[in-house]
Order: structure tokens, then sequence, then C-alpha cells
């Protein structure tokens, strides 16, 4: 498997996003740059600029709009084809560390992230087509008033909050560890679990929501989204920043129950050894076990983002040093009993 790579930054790309059609794909950097690619051959279409370090964002799914988060604490709000600037939302001493659309993308939510330990975290929930209309029509001096939802359960510091099935749950995770379960729209605790010793970077669904995997510096862990209950876990030496799942993990033809989770020791630590820990680990989640591994001699630094193509033949890593590699499964995934 032989990648090719697209680069319009020297930055680090925090965040990649496959649109659903899954012919085009976008990536955010460090330095506010948020670039669209096309998947085929990484001819690069076009460039939106946002207000700050873009940390997340997400599109809708008829690939009309995008919406991005800044550490700076901006919610940017694009129309993809074009690349015009809609206008923001903007938040006090706060970064905007995740956005995401729900399903059907009526609401958005948006994980704001304190800059004082004298404010609380915070995450919204927002009619997106309400705020479109407000932001489209707001004069420059006007304040915006939006109508929102704020769920932010007691001393639970969030760094990712998505959307359970059918829009029925929210999940959130923590900086310390924890997964919270809450109902929707009824915002209840259903679950609350420690399940990592730290932060965890990142979590995702299979595409069916049948299982939630996460990424942590003390590994992976997969777990029953509508109970927590830990299913399989896979442990590693170094941070793991990212984690996807096959979209062909329980598909009736030619079922791939697999994902990928990857991170590696950030660029500042490794001068104080020569483990990097860059590895893309494909993973069984039926076996529990690791079934290959994949390592570009010319990675520069640690994997902060994954994203499967909606096919599963393939998929796009986000790395340090502005890289982002496209990677399309050869023959020896679909022929070779290792990879079944």
């Amino acid at each position: 498997m032989r990648p090719f790579h697209v680069r319009g930054t020297d930055r680090a790309i925090m965040t990649i996003k496959i649109n659903y059609d899954g012919d085009l794909f976008f990536t955010a950097s460090q330095d506010g740059g948020i670039n669209c690619w096309l998947t085929e051959n990484g001819e690069r279409l076009g460039n939106y600029k946002a207000s700050g370090a873009v940390k997340t964002l997400d599109l809708t799914d008829n690939s009309e709009y995008l919406v991005s988060g800044s550490l700076e604490g901006s919610v940017d709000f694009f129309q993809i084809n074009g690349g015009k600037s809609l206008g923001k939302l903007t938040a006090d001493m706060r970064k905007a560390k995740w956005v995401e659309f729900s399903y059907g993308d009526e609401y958005l939510i948006i994980v704001y992230q304190p800059m004082s330990s004298q404010i609380n975290y915070e995450t919204r929930i927002l009619k997106f087509k309400e705020v479109l209309d407000k932001i489209k029509s707001r004069q420059s001096q006007d304040v915006l008033e939006i109508t929102d939802t704020l769920v932010t359960p007691d001393k639970f510091k969030t760094t990712q909050a998505s959307w359970g099935y059918l829009n029925q749950s929210i999940i959130m995770a923590s900086t310390e560890g924890e997964l919270l379960l809450l109902s929707y729209p009824q915002k209840e605790e259903i679950k609350r679990v420690q399940v990592h010793d730290g932060e965890i970077k990142q979590f995702t669904f299979a595409k069916d929501f049948s299982i939630l995997a996460t990424a942590a510096n003390d590994g992976c862990k997969i777990f029953d989204p509508t109970t927590l209950q830990l299913l399989r876990q896979f442990k590693y030496e170094v941070p793991m920043n990212a984690v996807a799942i096959s979209p062909l993990f329980n598909s009736d033809q030619k079922q791939k129950p697999h994902l990928i989770v990857a991170g590696g020791i950030p660029a500042r630590e490794t001068a104080r050894t020569k483990f990097q820990g860059f590895d893309i680990h494909i993973c069984n989640v039926i076996y529990e076990e690791e079934v290959g591994k994949l390592l570009n001699p010319n990675q520069i630094g640690p994997i902060n983002s994954l994203a499967f193509f909606p096919d599963g033949k393939g998929f796009i890593t986000g790395e340090e040093g502005g890289y982002s590699r496209v990677y399309k499964f050869d023959q020896t995934y679909w022929e070779n009993d290792l990879f079944k």
C-alpha cells in the first residue's frame, strides 16, 4: 500500500473530514487554514480561512456547508461551493474544542473549553438553520441572539460530545478519562464511567452504532455505546490520538471488523527517545488482535487525525508538519485471510 500525500500548510493538521459521498476531503491546521481536496488524486480545489487555529470541523451531509471551531473561541460558517465565509459565533475566554452536526443536520453541537480555571466547560446545542439565517442577515454591529440548549454536566471537563443513534442520546468524553451517556432531548444522565487514565483524545462510532472506540494515552478501547460496557482493548506504549472504525465493520458484503488507531510521541519529546511510535495500527475488533501495522518512512511527527472513506476502501491521515496521506487498500487487504 503506497499512499500519496498532500500538503497545504507547514503547521500541524488537527482534523480531517471526508464528505458523505467520499469524493472530497477537508484538512484543518493550526494556522487557521482549511483546505478542500479531491480524494481521487489529491488535487486542491479551494481553501477557507478561519478566525484562528482550527481544532475541529464538520460538514453537512449535502456538502453545502462547513463549520469549524478555533482555539481562539470562534465558530466559523462557510459555504463549501465557492468558499464564501457566512459569518461566525464568538465566545469570550473559551476555545471551540468540538463541533458536530446531528444526523439530519438539524442541530449543531459545540463544545467550549475555558481558557481560565475560573470558567466552566460548556456544551451547547443550536438549531443550525436558525443560526445560519441569523448569521447571514446580521449587520456587523448587531449582537446575535440565538436560542440554544446548554448541556454542562457537573464538574465534567468535556473534550468531545457526539450524537448517538438517531440523535436519541449524547455521549461525552472528558479530560480526565471519563465517558458520559446522556439521554436526548431529556439531557438526563444514564451512565458515567471512568475508562482511561487521562484525557480521551477522540472517540468514534461504528457506522451502525454497534460499538464505540476511544483513543487515549494508554491505548484504544471498545465499548457498547448503549451501556458503556468495555468490550475490547488494545494497549500501546505511546499516546494514541485518533481512531476510526471501518464502514464495513458489520457489512453484509466484504465484512471487515477492523479499526485503525494511531498517534505517536509529540515532536517536542522525540529527542529523548528513538522510539517515536508513528505507526498506524490495523486491529481486528472481534478477535481483539492487531493484524497489521503501517509506517511511512518519510513521516516526521505524530498522527493527529484519521478518517475512513465511506466505502471502506481506504483512509486518510492528518499529521504534524502539514501532511495528509491518502491510503487505498490493495488486493492483499481483500484477499489475504489475515485481514478477514
